[in-house]
């Protein structure tokens, strides 16, 4: 099941990213059994200046 949840300031400008989550789920339990952050975004900056945010993403997370 995908997610969305708020994660870490923005390098850029401090507004809270928005952290798109993949969770795997079991049968026999109601709560996830693992999570994997899919995404990343900041929606003032990654339009705005996607120059910057691709930048500050891949120094600091390792991807875009």
């Amino acid at each position: 099941m995908k997610i969305t949840r708020y994660g870490e300031p923005c390098p850029l400008c401090c507004t809270p990213l928005l952290l798109d989550v993949l969770q795997v789920r079991s049968a026999q339990s109601d709560f996830p059994t693992a999570e994997r952050v899919t995404g990343r975004r900041c929606p003032n900056c990654q339009a705005s200046r996607p120059e910057q945010w691709t930048e500050a993403m891949q120094s600091r997370y390792d991807d875009a």
